[in-house]
């Protein structure tokens, strides 16, 4: 089966958009706070919807370089630096490879401060 290069590097760059950020250096999360990240869902059915088809795809992985869902370790030090407002221009204008709106171009505002608030909090 043959596959297409144009798929390729499509998946390339889907896959990219989970890339590493140098300056987060913060302890690795133990094999709970992985198995979490892998299951958790906001309770919000429509926030649920958008978390699995926007954020999970990186904040649910180890080694994606994005902090997992849950980890408040990997998370606490980007809201002391930058602050939800801070976050939510991140998201926005995209960090690093993060693409804008992280992979969810119709969120609003509220909606991607929400997911944020979710993911970084510790044990979901």
């Amino acid at each position: 089966m043959r596959v297409s290069t144009s798929f390729g590097l499509s998946m390339l760059g889907f896959l990219s958009a989970c890339g590493s950020s140098p300056e987060r250096k913060v302890a690795a999360p133990s094999p709970a706070q992985i198995a979490l990240a892998a299951k958790a869902a906001p309770s919000d059915a429509a926030l649920a919807a958008l978390y699995d088809r926007s954020c999970k795809s990186c904040h649910s992985l180890i080694n994606t370089g994005a902090p997992l869902t849950g980890h408040g370790a990997a998370w606490k030090p980007r809201f002391d630096a930058r602050g939800e407002a801070g976050l939510l221009n991140s998201a926005k204008a995209g960090l690093n490879a993060m693409p804008a709106m992280g992979l969810c171009a119709d969120c609003s505002d509220e909606q991607l401060t929400a997911l944020t608030r979710f993911m970084a909090t510790e044990g979901n």
